[in-house]
């Protein structure tokens, strides 16, 4: 299966060789810096090209190669996504924007996507609340079942508020009350000297530059911008346009379908592994601490 080849190591350089996709990445040795091959992929391996990191260098054949065979190279900087090569033949099918566009533009469709995006959402943090209710029995650790037991019945009830609603603001307002009853309850299971009290999004880090930001909110930050590269670059390698959506309001620049797809993997792909982590080895997320 054609995977995403994601180029995360400062001073790597993505050439080619023999037909074939390569990595080279600086390593110190005795005798010096030395380059040794991360990866080798044929095209065919590869779906999408993500430059994470700045100090990248990609030749001329590799752009060459990717194009020929219709693979696109994603640039980031940091969390935010900045550039995107693409083969000068590409186009996206025509009819599958257009639909897009009716659907967002159409008030009931529009916001039954939304719906269904929020209930994916809910679904998945309710899910993520109930298997550490469940551990939390088997181990007998009590002291963490009622705030667990609260979140999974708010966000139940939520969730049941959501399938009612009859507008995309109703759908934002019970996602919004929902996430701060799942956070309180995350907040009870991981350990109280990560200092983890509720939700820090980057939105209010940057608009509150004097806010202390805990580990575990910078790690959460850290996973959803890996989930943002990867829905990205799979929404236009599916042919959608990314900044056409439904639950996130439209404004220019912001690719509102890519933050709508994202909702459902948050807890699954993101919260879960990294409350795992803070839960059995809080001392790695210790270098992640404000200063």
């Amino acid at each position: 299966m054609p995977k995403v080849a994601l180029i995360v190591d400062y001073g790597a350089t993505l050439k080619v060789k023999d037909g074939r996709f390569q990595l080279h990445v600086p390593e110190k040795r005795e005798a010096g810096r030395e380059y040794v091959v991360r990866w080798d992929l044929s095209p065919p391996e590869v779906e999408a090209i993500v430059v994470a990191v700045k100090g990248v260098s990609v030749s001329a054949a590799a752009i060459d190669l990717a194009a020929r065979n219709g693979i696109h190279i994603y640039f980031f900087s940091g969390s935010k996504p900045l550039a995107h090569l693409l083969p000068a033949t590409y186009s996206p099918v025509q009819e599958t924007w257009l639909a897009q566009i009716r659907a967002a533009s159409d008030p009931q469709r529009r916001l039954l996507y939304a719906r269904l995006f929020a209930e994916g959402k809910l679904a998945n943090q309710r899910t993520v609340l109930e298997e550490y209710e469940k551990r939390a029995r088997a181990s007998g650790n009590a002291s963490v079942i009622p705030p667990l037991t609260r979140g999974i019945q708010a966000v139940g009830e939520h969730l049941s508020k959501l399938q009612a609603s009859t507008s995309v603001d109703e759908v934002r307002q019970e996602e919004a009350l929902a996430a701060k009853a799942y956070w309180e309850a995350i907040a009870a299971l991981l350990p109280p000297n990560l200092g983890f009290e509720l939700r820090l999004t980057r939105q209010r880090i940057r608009a509150e530059p004097d806010v202390e930001v805990d580990p575990f909110n910078r790690a959460l930050n850290i996973g959803y911008s890996a989930l943002l590269r990867e829905v990205w670059a799979a929404s236009l390698v599916a042919g959608l346009n990314p900044y056409v959506g439904f639950l996130h309001a439209p404004r220019t620049g912001k690719m509102s379908l890519v933050f709508d797809l994202m909702e459902e993997f948050r807890a699954v792909a993101v919260d879960r592994p990294l409350i795992t982590l803070a839960r059995t080895h809080p001392e790695t997320l210790e270098p992640l601490r404000s200063n």
